[in-house]
Protein backbone atom coordinates (compact mmCIF):
# COMPACT_ATOMS: atom_id res chain seq x y z
CA UNK A 1 0.00 0.00 0.00
CA UNK A 2 2.93 2.13 0.92
CA UNK A 3 4.18 1.33 -2.63
CA UNK A 4 1.39 2.63 -4.32
CA UNK A 5 0.36 5.80 -2.80
CA UNK A 6 4.51 6.78 -3.13
CA UNK A 7 4.18 6.01 -6.56
CA UNK A 8 0.99 8.00 -6.90
CA UNK A 9 2.33 10.95 -5.08
CA UNK A 10 5.27 10.35 -7.34
CA UNK A 11 3.64 10.28 -10.26
CA UNK A 12 0.76 13.45 -9.34
CA UNK A 13 4.39 15.27 -8.61
CA UNK A 14 5.85 14.38 -12.08
CA UNK A 15 2.39 15.79 -13.61
CA UNK A 16 2.81 19.09 -12.10
CA UNK A 17 6.33 19.38 -13.08
CA UNK A 18 5.00 18.70 -16.82
CA UNK A 19 2.01 21.03 -16.74
CA UNK A 20 4.27 23.56 -15.37
CA UNK A 21 6.79 23.50 -18.03
CA UNK A 22 3.94 23.47 -20.83
CA UNK A 23 2.87 26.42 -19.28
CA UNK A 24 6.51 27.94 -19.18
CA UNK A 25 6.83 26.96 -22.24
CA UNK A 26 3.19 28.54 -23.90
CA UNK A 27 4.17 31.73 -22.17
CA UNK A 28 7.86 31.60 -23.74
CA UNK A 29 6.16 31.03 -26.81
CA UNK A 30 3.37 33.79 -26.61
CA UNK A 31 6.30 36.04 -25.48
CA UNK A 32 8.63 35.56 -28.46
CA UNK A 33 5.46 35.69 -30.48
CA UNK A 34 4.39 39.13 -29.79
CA UNK A 35 8.20 40.10 -29.45
CA UNK A 36 8.37 39.11 -33.25
CA UNK A 37 5.27 41.05 -34.23
CA UNK A 38 6.40 44.10 -32.19
CA UNK A 39 9.84 43.76 -34.53
CA UNK A 40 7.67 43.44 -37.32
CA UNK A 41 5.50 46.40 -36.68
CA UNK A 42 8.67 48.08 -35.76
CA UNK A 43 10.33 47.51 -39.00
CA UNK A 44 7.54 48.11 -40.88
CA UNK A 45 6.62 51.45 -39.54
CA UNK A 46 10.74 52.18 -39.99
CA UNK A 47 10.53 51.57 -43.59
CA UNK A 48 7.53 53.93 -43.97
CA UNK A 49 9.28 56.56 -42.20
CA UNK A 50 11.92 55.61 -44.39
CA UNK A 51 10.21 55.93 -47.64
CA UNK A 52 8.55 58.73 -46.65
CA UNK A 53 11.77 60.66 -45.78
CA UNK A 54 13.03 59.85 -49.34
CA UNK A 55 9.68 60.23 -51.06
CA UNK A 56 9.55 63.68 -49.55
CA UNK A 57 13.49 64.34 -50.10
CA UNK A 58 13.25 63.08 -53.94
CA UNK A 59 10.15 65.56 -54.41
CA UNK A 60 11.38 68.51 -52.36
CA UNK A 61 12.91 70.34 -55.34
CA UNK A 62 10.11 69.32 -57.98
CA UNK A 63 7.75 71.12 -55.65
CA UNK A 64 9.40 74.44 -55.89
CA UNK A 65 8.45 74.52 -59.54
CA UNK A 66 5.65 76.64 -60.07
CA UNK A 67 2.93 77.68 -62.75
CA UNK A 68 0.97 79.98 -63.10
CA UNK A 69 -1.94 81.02 -65.30
CA UNK A 70 -1.99 84.70 -66.01
CA UNK A 71 -3.01 87.31 -69.19
CA UNK A 72 -0.52 90.38 -70.03
CA UNK A 73 -3.07 93.17 -69.60
CA UNK A 74 -3.40 95.72 -73.12
CA UNK A 75 -2.23 99.46 -73.24
CA UNK A 76 -6.16 100.66 -72.52
CA UNK A 77 -7.42 97.43 -70.59
CA UNK A 78 -10.33 97.61 -72.42
CA UNK A 79 -12.57 94.98 -73.77
CA UNK A 80 -12.44 94.55 -77.22
CA UNK A 81 -8.42 93.93 -77.22
CA UNK A 82 -7.65 91.45 -74.62
CA UNK A 83 -4.22 90.61 -74.01
CA UNK A 84 -3.06 87.15 -74.35
CA UNK A 85 -2.38 84.12 -71.73
CA UNK A 86 0.97 83.35 -70.59
CA UNK A 87 1.73 80.41 -68.26
CA UNK A 88 4.37 81.88 -65.98
CA UNK A 89 6.76 79.02 -64.65
CA UNK A 90 9.01 79.70 -61.55
CA UNK A 91 11.94 78.17 -59.91
CA UNK A 92 11.47 79.02 -56.25
CA UNK A 93 14.32 77.28 -55.46
CA UNK A 94 17.96 77.60 -55.12
CA UNK A 95 18.99 74.81 -57.59
CA UNK A 96 18.35 74.77 -61.57
CA UNK A 97 15.75 72.72 -63.46
CA UNK A 98 16.65 71.95 -66.98
CA UNK A 99 14.37 71.39 -70.33
CA UNK A 100 11.72 72.55 -69.26
CA UNK A 101 8.65 73.03 -71.63
CA UNK A 102 5.05 74.37 -71.37
CA UNK A 103 2.52 72.06 -73.06
CA UNK A 104 -1.30 72.85 -74.11
CA UNK A 105 -3.28 70.05 -75.00
CA UNK A 106 -7.17 69.66 -75.56
CA UNK A 107 -8.14 65.59 -75.38
CA UNK A 108 -5.15 63.85 -77.20
CA UNK A 109 -4.20 67.21 -79.31
CA UNK A 110 -1.09 69.26 -79.02
CA UNK A 111 -1.76 72.44 -79.14
CA UNK A 112 1.24 73.75 -78.33
CA UNK A 113 4.49 72.79 -77.00
CA UNK A 114 7.11 75.22 -76.06
CA UNK A 115 11.10 75.34 -77.25
CA UNK A 116 13.09 73.49 -74.03
CA UNK A 117 14.30 76.48 -71.46
CA UNK A 118 16.50 76.19 -68.61
CA UNK A 119 15.53 78.14 -64.87
CA UNK A 120 18.15 78.52 -62.71
CA UNK A 121 17.45 79.33 -59.09
CA UNK A 122 14.60 82.09 -58.20
CA UNK A 123 13.61 83.01 -61.23
CA UNK A 124 10.86 83.02 -63.66
CA UNK A 125 10.15 82.89 -67.22
CA UNK A 126 6.71 83.38 -69.21
CA UNK A 127 5.55 81.16 -72.46
CA UNK A 128 2.85 82.95 -74.51
CA UNK A 129 -0.26 80.97 -75.43
CA UNK A 130 -1.24 81.22 -79.00
CA UNK A 131 -4.89 81.61 -78.16
CA UNK A 132 -5.95 84.65 -76.74
CA UNK A 133 -9.89 84.09 -76.40
CA UNK A 134 -11.37 82.41 -72.98
CA UNK A 135 -9.30 80.63 -70.47
CA UNK A 136 -7.84 77.45 -70.80
CA UNK A 137 -8.96 74.50 -68.69
CA UNK A 138 -6.34 73.89 -66.10
CA UNK A 139 -5.82 70.80 -66.51
CA UNK A 140 -4.93 71.33 -69.82
CA UNK A 141 -1.51 73.28 -69.22
CA UNK A 142 1.45 71.06 -68.66
CA UNK A 143 4.76 71.89 -67.53
CA UNK A 144 8.02 69.08 -67.96
CA UNK A 145 11.02 69.99 -66.14
CA UNK A 146 14.11 67.91 -65.34
CA UNK A 147 15.63 68.15 -61.61
CA UNK A 148 19.20 68.77 -60.27
CA UNK A 149 19.17 64.70 -59.83
CA UNK A 150 18.19 63.79 -63.50
CA UNK A 151 14.40 63.06 -62.83
CA UNK A 152 12.12 63.73 -65.15
CA UNK A 153 8.74 65.78 -63.77
CA UNK A 154 4.97 66.84 -65.03
CA UNK A 155 2.81 69.39 -63.47
CA UNK A 156 -0.19 71.09 -64.10
CA UNK A 157 -1.88 73.98 -63.09
CA UNK A 158 -4.13 72.15 -60.84
CA UNK A 159 -1.36 71.54 -58.39
CA UNK A 160 -0.34 67.95 -59.19
CA UNK A 161 3.15 66.83 -59.49
CA UNK A 162 4.12 63.29 -61.12
CA UNK A 163 7.35 61.51 -61.58
CA UNK A 164 8.28 60.21 -64.57
CA UNK A 165 9.95 56.91 -66.01
CA UNK A 166 11.80 56.28 -69.18
CA UNK A 167 10.24 53.68 -71.20
CA UNK A 168 12.03 51.73 -74.10
CA UNK A 169 10.49 53.53 -75.83
CA UNK A 170 11.66 57.24 -74.91
CA UNK A 171 8.53 58.02 -73.85
CA UNK A 172 7.60 58.41 -70.09
CA UNK A 173 5.14 56.87 -67.79
CA UNK A 174 3.56 59.32 -65.38
CA UNK A 175 3.01 57.86 -61.96
CA UNK A 176 0.29 59.09 -59.60
CA UNK A 177 0.34 62.32 -58.42
CA UNK A 178 2.95 63.07 -55.51
CA UNK A 179 0.94 66.70 -54.16
CA UNK A 180 -2.83 66.86 -54.18
CA UNK A 181 -4.35 68.39 -56.73
CA UNK A 182 -6.96 71.26 -56.74
CA UNK A 183 -9.86 72.65 -58.39
CA UNK A 184 -10.93 76.14 -59.65
CA UNK A 185 -9.36 79.09 -61.59
CA UNK A 186 -5.37 80.11 -60.81
CA UNK A 187 -5.48 82.96 -62.55
CA UNK A 188 -2.77 86.21 -61.68
CA UNK A 189 -2.35 89.91 -63.08
CA UNK A 190 -4.96 92.34 -64.28
CA UNK A 191 -7.91 91.11 -65.53
CA UNK A 192 -10.01 92.73 -68.02
CA UNK A 193 -12.65 94.67 -67.18
CA UNK A 194 -15.87 92.79 -68.55
CA UNK A 195 -13.88 89.93 -66.16
CA UNK A 196 -13.45 92.21 -63.55
CA UNK A 197 -17.43 92.61 -63.67
CA UNK A 198 -18.19 89.01 -64.18
CA UNK A 199 -16.09 88.56 -60.93
CA UNK A 200 -17.87 91.43 -59.19
CA UNK A 201 -21.25 89.85 -60.25
CA UNK A 202 -20.34 86.19 -59.43
CA UNK A 203 -19.97 87.54 -55.97
CA UNK A 204 -22.91 89.98 -55.78
CA UNK A 205 -25.35 87.03 -56.03
CA UNK A 206 -24.58 84.80 -53.23
CA UNK A 207 -24.84 88.36 -51.41
CA UNK A 208 -28.07 88.71 -52.29
CA UNK A 209 -29.52 85.34 -51.88
CA UNK A 210 -28.02 85.29 -48.02
CA UNK A 211 -30.05 88.43 -47.49
CA UNK A 212 -33.25 87.50 -48.73
CA UNK A 213 -33.33 84.39 -46.70
CA UNK A 214 -31.98 86.54 -43.51
CA UNK A 215 -34.97 88.90 -44.01
CA UNK A 216 -38.03 86.18 -44.36
CA UNK A 217 -36.33 84.03 -41.70
CA UNK A 218 -36.69 87.50 -39.35
CA UNK A 219 -39.86 87.95 -40.70
CA UNK A 220 -41.45 84.52 -40.15
CA UNK A 221 -39.55 84.08 -36.34
CA UNK A 222 -41.07 87.97 -35.09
Amino acid sequence: MTAIVGLLTSLTALWITVADRRRVIAKERREKAEADRQRSADEAAEMARSLSRARSEEVAQARTVQIRLTRRPTADDTDSAPGPWLVSVANRGPLPVTDVQVVHTVGSAVLHCSQPFDLQGECTHEVELPTSGEQPRLAEITTLFTDASGRRWQRNLTGGLCLGTLQDDGTYRWGPPRLPEITGSIVLGPLPLYTRWRVRLALLVPLLVLTAVCCLLYILLR
